[in-house]
């Protein structure tokens, strides 16, 4: 799928607790806040609409400056600590009235060595809007993630840390070689798993685990370094 139909969203909303008192988005990272990495990288490619869900400003100033700068549109979550759920709802909501949206590539603030190959490579193993494709390090998935357009109902029932059920599988993109076979599915184009709609009720619950709270299934192998910080 081609960039300019996909919605890129970037989730800055966690309360970095794991970090200490300080703001990990914040901390310097080759001369740059870490957060800009990610949102120059993304901001540097042609999708259909910028997003980035983000504390209140009176929380991350220079985050909300920044990303002006960039064109995002900035979603406010102000209950970050319900959980990512809350951030991809907000998302999912600002970008289903959007049309030419067919589906969601959620990127996080805090992986800041994905290179822009490998935002396009999961953006091209997505066949249409029912597909679903997540980065994975060889054993499990994660984010950069696409989302089709087909699962957004499900995605706006999630709640906390509690996926739905009823997304198809995501496919895996392999970060060297290209598309794996999933089980006994055929592997099809660059980087990916594929799957068909029998796997639906399967996927949401993996996308769950790629974000790191319960949504689908699937995945596409991330660069070696481009682990969260």
């Amino acid at each position: 799928m081609r960039t300019e139909q996909i919605a890129a969203v970037l989730l800055a909303a966690g309360t970095s607790s794991r970090f200490g008192e300080e703001d990990k988005l914040m901390a310097d990272l080759r001369g740059k806040a870490v957060f800009v990495h990610a949102l120059e990288t993304i901001a540097s490619m042609i999708f259909g609409e910028l997003v980035a869900v983000v504390r209140p400003i009176s929380q991350a100033p220079v985050l909300h400056r920044r990303l002006e700068r960039r064109g995002y549109t900035i979603i406010v979550n102000d209950r970050p600590e319900d959980g990512i759920s809350g951030s991809i709802i907000r998302a999912v909501e600002h970008v289903m009235p959007i049309r030419k949206c067919r589906g969601i590539l959620v990127c996080l603030a805090d992986m800041p060595d994905v290179p822009q190959t490998h935002y396009n490579r999961i953006c091209l193993a997505a066949e249409d809007i029912r597909s679903v494709v997540a980065s994975t390090d060889g054993f499990s998935s994660s984010p950069p993630a696409f989302i089709g357009r087909k699962h957004f109902p499900e995605l706006l029932a999630l709640r906390g840390d509690q996926g739905g059920k009823g997304a198809a599988q995501p496919r895996r993109a392999d970060r060297n070689h290209g598309c794996q076979p999933a089980g006994h599915r055929h592997a099809r184009g660059s980087g990916c798993r594929a799957t068909d709609g029998a796997e639906i009720v399967d996927q949401l619950e993996r996308v769950g685990s790629v974000m790191g709270s319960p949504i689908s299934r699937g995945s596409a192998e991330r660069p070696s370094g481009s682990e969260p910080v």
